[in-house]
């Protein structure tokens, strides 16, 4: 279905017509449909996964920055929270529409480089059941997010390439992309390069000036808290901690490879191709070879690279339509369907746990050892707590889980990342630790464990104390002590 629009009577009607103007909608919609209807199937599998407790928490303290992340993943959390209380499903919602909208978004970008029907619905395709989309929009964070920001700007800087975008969008684009994951900042300067290299007429001062009013107005709460933090982003990227995630450059290469999908890497070279063979939009083809050669690099993780590779596979969808008969796609569709397929157990926890532990599922994805065990960890913490004035936790994954699952337990505190900020007004000094060892509890004049974390899963957590501990002086006075274990 083609949408057809009459005349627009004014401005902001012509605006909407000429985003609609050529777009299939009905298959578009029917893909995007059953991506999400995928993820919306597992959504709450397993359970929560460490992150998604730090995210959820941080929906309960809205300000304009964390110390790793921006503030829109917050401000969704929050939303989440009102609209669906506690519920997983309701929560990792926000994360499958984001990647609903890039697939969208992937259809408009074939659109603008003169895709048809067959183009618009392969990019679709392609987008929304990459691997990388699929996984990664199970979990509520910000990479999500990421992904569809990073899309809508590549989207309307090839408008602006192409005479029918404008500054004004790129900077609004801009403004709301780096408020939800400061490594579009990466995506931007490589836009900004590739015009200033191959299309300087389109670098208008007063629109560039208009972009970056619109992106620093947009930024403004974020900033004025990292002043006031004293610019502990900054700090925390330039040595950031060792993640379950850190990847070998090796490794870096191969999940470029797998997350995009070893059948459709062939249209997203093709993409960036057929950007290079055109002059007008030429400065845009720079960009995922460019981004994925800085992150490796700067050695980055490949998701944070990943979201200009689906740009190049919605550019790379016009060129196979052209080329592709209707045998090759169906040839090419099998093994893109079979190899997902054979891979969605590490993509998505469609596999009960037995299962995916017994066959090395767990080890392959951490994500999943991650999401479970949380309720008991509460649950146990609270049968131990009893005299405590406060519980002290390790990390955000148990400080979240204690926020989230705990029932009558004294104040819970944490040291790590966001959770400095947060400490609760304690006046006892009888702390209960959890996941702290003899040597870091450095704060404290006795210690006696009383317990071990129990997890049904190999994890972070697994066997770590619980620990009794009198606290050297009230816990305002020790903090500074318990923040330096993490600086």
């Amino acid at each position: 279905m083609t949408v057809q629009v009459s005349a627009p009577p004014d401005r902001r009607s012509a605006a909407r017509t000429d985003v609609v103007r050529g777009l299939y909608l009905r298959p578009i919609l029917l893909v995007i449909a059953l991506k999400s209807a995928l993820n919306l199937a597992f959504a709450s599998r397993y359970g929560w996964q460490r992150d998604e407790l730090y995210y959820a928490v941080a929906g309960r303290h809205l300000q304009g920055g964390y110390v790793e992340f921006p503030p829109v993943t917050a401000l969704f959390s929050a939303l989440a929270r009102v609209l669906f209380g506690e519920s997983l499903t309701g929560f990792r919602l926000f994360a499958i529409l984001a990647g609903a909208a890039s697939a969208l978004v992937a259809a408009l970008i074939a659109r603008e480089l003169g895709g048809r029907r067959r183009a618009q619905v392969l990019a679709t395709v392609l987008v929304g059941f990459s691997p990388l989309l699929v996984a990664t929009n199970g979990l509520f964070q910000p990479v999500s997010f990421d992904q569809l920001t990073t899309l809508l700007l590549l989207w309307l800087a090839l408008r602006l390439a192409l005479g029918r975008g404008s500054w004004t969008s790129i900077g609004v684009a801009a403004g709301i992309g780096l408020e939800t994951k400061y490594t579009l900042a990466v995506v931007l300067v490589i836009v900004l390069a590739g015009f200033a290299v191959f299309r300087r007429e389109v670098l208008h001062v007063r629109g560039l000036a208009i972009a970056a009013g619109l992106a620093l107005l947009l930024m403004l709460p974020n900033v004025v808290w990292q002043a006031r933090h004293s610019w502990i982003s900054i700090r925390w990227f330039l040595n950031p901690p060792a993640s379950a995630t850190d990847e070998s450059r090796i490794q870096f290469v191969a999940n470029v490879l797998l997350l995009t999908h070893v059948v459709a890497i062939p249209v997203a070279v093709a993409g960036i191709v057929s950007l290079w063979r055109r002059p007008d939009v030429r400065p845009l083809a720079l960009v995922p070879p460019a981004a994925l050669l800085t992150y490796f690099l700067l050695g980055g993780k490949s998701y944070y690279a990943l979201p200009v590779v689906l740009f190049a596979l919605a550019c790379g969808a016009v060129s196979v339509d052209r080329w592709a008969t209707p045998e090759r796609l169906r040839l090419g569709g099998a093994a893109f369907v079979a190899i997902l397929v054979a891979a969605l157990p590490i993509g998505l926890p469609v596999l009960p746990l037995k299962t995916a532990s017994a066959l090395g599922i767990l080890s392959a994805r951490s994500d999943y050892r991650d999401e479970v065990g949380w309720p008991r960890l509460a649950a146990d913490v609270g049968r131990l707590a009893d005299g405590s004035d406060v519980v002290l936790a390790r990390n955000y994954g148990e400080a979240g889980a204690l926020e989230m699952f705990g029932k009558n337990l004294p104040p819970v505190a944490s040291a790590h990342v966001t959770f400095r900020y947060w400490r609760p007004d304690v006046h006892g000094r009888r702390a209960l630790l959890v996941g702290f060892s003899r040597a870091h509890a450095s704060f404290c004049t006795s210690y006696q464990v009383v317990g071990h974390i129990a997890m049904p899963v190999d994890n972070e957590e697994r066997g770590r104390e619980i620990a009794r501990c009198r606290l050297s002086a009230s816990l305002a006075h020790v903090w500074p002590k318990v923040v330096a274990l993490y600086d």
